[in-house]
């Protein structure tokens, strides 16, 4: 999700190395935006090279956060700032009016505790942040423009011990699903009563040669009445993916599961046609580690599930053979294109040392654009070069992806969706984390 990391290893990070995050650390990250001075160094593990800089306009009037209210749509848009050794993070969370373009400034924001992830029904003027530090599930309210913590609820009760690419899912403003496959369990929530209903074995969705397993980006997607998603599965360290992916099917009316085999492993992003068949692809992780070791990752791969179906071709798309270098990521356009990351080799040579993480964080990953209907070839787009780390919002019937400078000085999102796509829209400190129409 970001121009010289990965989103889920930063997460991995995050899970076996908790510690507190204090309201004077916020303060003085805010300070090091304004000043512009700071450069922090990743951990050994990850290899990545951080930078946080100012650079946001003081204009107000560019900010996204304009007063009064005129009635009018509302967002909530959540980043994250890393400390120097990723052990701690702020989240911070703008209520704006407009992603379509303009620069959010920290200052604005309302900070909240520690690594989060932010959920919500579009419309109902609130969120939910989901927090890996304190292991809750916050309810906040925007009806007077800023987040307002209404209620909380703690999930160590039900056996979480940890959070680990969690996911929400939501059957009307009263009812929701939050999918652990850390712990093996969906709870079912009461959000009027913010109580756990009831819990839900998913044990079996796990990949059985993965340490971790991971639901796909941008998570659920509707498909015959109930929602599905790939399943992902790492390794510990997170230098191995495994070579089977799964298919999850959820019906949110009863509960029940269904997961079935895919025909290729390392899927993790879809995109829905027009025909309504759902295509599935691999992370450009899995790109970057079959390119340096072919026995540690499966080779990239594109799968449709067609329209009326349940069960994915067996026939697949070898990426890496239609754009000739390592391949990933499936980011939805209109009409039937979808966007891919293809790693460029003209601007990025492995050594005979090179790492997968230092393949991947490379910013050498060209956007190429493919027709989902006929994915035997693709073309590459006029786009600067990003790393191999992508984040998808949809929002408003609009996608949206992440495009970060060189560091997480800030991310810029991009509508790769409608009119003019791809098309440049909100700019933010740090690294876009959510985005949620909130009314």
């Amino acid at each position: 999700m970001n121009s010289s990391g990965t989103t889920r290893l930063l997460e991995v990070e995050a899970a076996v190395r908790p510690s507190a995050r204090r309201g004077e650390q916020g303060r003085r990250l805010m300070e090091r935006f304004r000043t512009g001075g700071a450069r922090w160094a990743l951990a050994t593990s990850c290899l990545v090279c951080l930078s946080l800089a100012a650079g946001c306009g003081s204009d107000p009037a560019e900010s996204g956060v304009e007063e009064p209210d005129d009635g009018g749509p509302r967002y909530a848009v959540a980043s994250r700032v890393e400390d120097s050794d990723f052990t701690n993070s702020t989240m911070f969370v703008w209520v704006v009016d407009d992603l379509s373009e303009g620069a959010v400034r920290l200052d604005e924001a309302t900070e909240l505790p520690g690594r989060g992830s932010i959920w919500g029904l579009p419309r109902t003027e609130v969120f939910y942040v989901v927090s890996s530090e304190e292991l809750t599930v916050s309810k906040y309210g925007v009806a007077g423009g800023k987040p307002e913590l209404e209620a909380r609820l703690g999930l160590g009760a039900a056996g979480i011990s940890f959070l680990l690419g969690e996911r929400m899912m939501f059957d009307g403003p009263d009812r929701a699903f939050l999918f652990d496959l850390v712990s093996g369990q969906a709870l079912e929530l009461d959000l009027a009563a913010m109580e756990i209903t009831r819990s839900i074995d998913v044990s079996d969705v796990r990949i059985d040669a993965a340490d971790y397993t991971f639901l796909g980006e941008p998570g659920f997607r509707e498909h015959g009445g109930r929602l599905v998603a790939p399943l992902y599965g790492v390794s510990a360290a997170y230098d191995r993916v495994a070579s089977e992916s799964k298919v999850l099917f959820f019906d949110p009316t009863d509960g029940s599961i269904e997961v079935k085999a895919a025909p290729c492993g390392g899927l993790y992003y879809t995109a829905k046609a027009p025909s309504g068949d759902i295509h599935f692809a691999s992370d450009p992780y899995v790109a970057s580690i079959f390119m340096v070791d072919p026995e540690r990752a499966p080779a990239p791969c594109m799968a449709r599930m067609a329209a009326g179906q349940d069960e994915l071709d067996t026939s697949v798309v070898a990426l890496n053979d239609v754009t000739g270098g390592p391949t990933g990521g499936l980011v939805p356009g209109s009409d039937g294109v979808a966007y891919l990351r293809v790693l460029d080799a003209g601007l990025y040579s492995p050594s005979a040392d090179a790492t997968h993480l230092e393949a991947f964080s490379a910013q050498s990953w060209q956007t190429w654009r493919i027709e989902l209907d006929e994915p035997g070839s693709a073309e590459p787009l006029d786009r600067q070069p990003l790393a191999g780390g992508i984040k998808v919002f949809e929002v408003d019937d609009q996608a949206y992806v992440n495009e970060s400078t060189a560091g997480f000085g800030s991310t810029t999102l991009v509508r790769t969706t409608g009119d003019g796509a791809p098309a440049r829209a909100l700019t933010m400190p740090g690294a876009t984390w959510g985005v949620l129409r909130v009314r």
